[in-house]
């Protein structure tokens, strides 16, 4: 039986999913897989992941209220449809999420978590955010904590650029399976950024970027909003520059999620 439906998590604690969703259908609709949301009651009352979800997208947001909903039967849930030959993708929080603990921003009083949310489809502790080494704001909602990001595609060393906003780096726990697919490039300094784990007869892909994100999508946002400063100017120029690359990589990222029978 082939799988046609892709779905997004939209839920307690989620961002706004619009620009994932546009992404997903423009990658995905040629394929005539249809790009639809779910929740926790739909995940754990009516067991909506199935042989006909290709992949379920976990997204941005705050991974807190993802376990406040899902809890133990949520994520058994999940990482059951993922044994069964289906696939979870994180993305930032989605990420955090996945992995075996998380410590984020442990260094900033009012904004420290550190927390086991006992999904465990990614064997690493997800650590961040990457204020530090970005020179940016610890993290915030708006845009004074996003950045352009280089990182390098480890299968053909290619660099590409995304956009950043507090999500994490990897560290895989000892004899972890994990698999590092891209990495930061930070002044020297190289760190997992997105990861993929096997699970029965599926696979677990967990990205700490957004790689989802134009620059023009979000630009709109900053349209919607009405807010627009020189700070945020410079990153929408760099994220514009390297659109290319950003599709690139959402595309071999994408090509890991090739339909099966």
């Amino acid at each position: 039986m082939m799988r046609k439906q892709i779905l997004i998590y939209q839920d307690t604690g989620t961002n706004d999913i619009r620009n994932l969703k546009k992404s997903l259908e423009q990658y995905f609709q040629p394929q005539e897989i249809a790009i639809k949301t779910t929740n926790a009651d739909e995940i754990i009352k009516k067991n909506i992941l199935d042989e006909n979800i290709l992949a379920f997208f976990m997204p941005g947001g705050r991974a807190t209220p993802y376990l406040e909903k899902l809890k133990k039967l949520g994520n058994e849930k999940i990482a059951s449809y993922v044994q069964n030959g289906g696939i979870y993708f994180g993305i930032c929080a989605g990420a955090y999420y996945a992995s075996r603990k998380v410590f984020f921003e442990t260094d900033v009083k009012e904004l420290c978590i550190i927390q086991e949310c006992g999904l465990n489809l990614i064997d690493a502790d997800a650590i961040g955010t990457l204020y530090k080494e970005l020179n940016i704001s610890p993290y915030t909602r708006d845009f004074q904590s996003i950045a352009p990001v280089k990182v390098r595609w480890l299968a053909d060393e290619e660099t590409h650029i995304a956009c950043y906003h507090g999500g994490p780096y990897f560290k895989p726990l000892s004899a972890s399976p994990l698999q590092v697919l891209a990495e930061y490039e930070l002044n020297g300094k190289k760190l997992p950024a997105v990861v993929i784990q096997q699970h029965g007869q599926g696979i677990a892909v967990a990205s700490g970027l957004h790689i989802e994100d134009s620059a023009q999508s979000l630009r709109e946002v900053l349209l919607r909003l009405n807010k627009e400063d020189e700070y945020t100017k410079q990153v929408l120029q760099k994220l514009e520059a390297g659109e290319a690359l950003r599709r690139a990589l959402f595309n071999k990222l994408m090509s890991k999620l090739a339909p099966t029978r």
